[in-house]
């Protein structure tokens, strides 16, 4: 009998032990699960604490938005649990926090390609985040025929028409472009101009129905410095960009790269343009537009 009581009491002691151990975990896991918040409420406490953020679009290399993999380690920290791309997004993140902890969060979506066809029947392809403005191709005008842009980025592409040079046939490509920038190059708001590569660069590209083209087309690539308000000479002969009430403005440089086509009486020029600080990075998308233009009557 004595030794089923001492059963008993061993039985009872474990059982509390376990019971008591039981209880412990289960109040540990409750701390635990009320310590972790939910995924949005806890990126929101992130950002409370980061003093900055710089945004950069430099070569991206990160799963897709299709991938399986689930989380995103930088730096040895898990920064990421799921990322949902939104729109035509691509990028990086940089910010700091009051730790000096950087954290680098990169999203990236391969850009979509849009092809139009103008009025007159010019065919040109630009990136799906580059909007049309207008079209004007079908009038009888010269000047700007057709304009697109992403003015958020102030990345541009615009497609011109004017009359071809006096005896353009004898000139070689060089005189060619010189005549194409002159009315820049001269313009009284122009503050600095410098042409990449005087020479411009022939080719022959395929037609837009993809048979072998027989047309040539002449790209050049330029920096131009433009003054927005209007040029003055101040002291010591200095020009001036100038606003409202004498303020000084400042002058805008803003990259080219062209290419421009004779066809019968009149010259086609196609300028993909962004500012010269975000050039770098627009650049493949710039020349993959004006390269892609195939004129009506090529």
């Amino acid at each position: 009998m004595r030794s089923v009581n001492l059963h008993r009491r061993s039985h009872g002691l474990a059982h509390s032990s376990s019971s008591s151990s039981s209880s412990s975990s289960s109040s540990s896991s409750s701390r635990s699960s009320s310590s972790r918040l939910p995924f949005d409420r806890h990126m929101q406490s992130s950002r409370i604490h980061v003093v900055s953020c710089t945004a950069s679009t430099d070569a991206l290399k990160l799963p897709s938005r299709d991938s399986s993999d689930a989380s995103t380690s930088i730096n040895g920290s898990l920064v990421v649990r799921r990322a949902v791309l939104l729109g035509p997004i691509a990028g990086t993140l940089l910010c700091s926090s009051p730790a000096n902890a950087s954290v680098k969060l990169t999203i990236s979506r391969k850009a979509q390609l849009k092809p139009y066809t103008l009025k007159a029947g010019h065919q040109v392809t630009v990136p799906d985040s580059w909007a049309l403005a207008y079209d004007r191709s079908d009038k009888a005008d010269l000047g700007t025929q057709a304009f697109f842009g992403n003015f958020n980025t102030l990345e541009t592409l615009s497609i011109f028409k004017q009359q071809q040079p006096e005896n353009a046939a004898a000139l070689s490509p060089e005189q060619l472009l010189q005549a194409v920038l002159a009315e820049q190059r001269n313009n009284q708001s122009t503050f600095g101009f410098d042409v990449v590569n005087p020479i411009p660069t022939a080719r022959v590209p395929d037609a837009a129905d993809g048979s072998p083209g027989s047309t040539t087309y002449y790209d050049a690539e330029y920096e131009l410095a433009i003054c927005r308000g209007l040029s003055e000479e101040g002291s010591a002969g200095k020009r001036r960009c100038v606003g409202p009430n004498d303020m000084d403005l400042q002058i805008v440089s803003r990259h080219f790269f062209q290419t421009f086509v004779l066809q019968g009486d009149y010259m086609y020029i196609v300028r993909g343009s962004s500012t010269a600080d975000m050039w770098s990075e627009v650049r493949p998308a710039a020349i993959q537009a004006v390269q892609s233009f195939r004129s009506a009557q090529a």
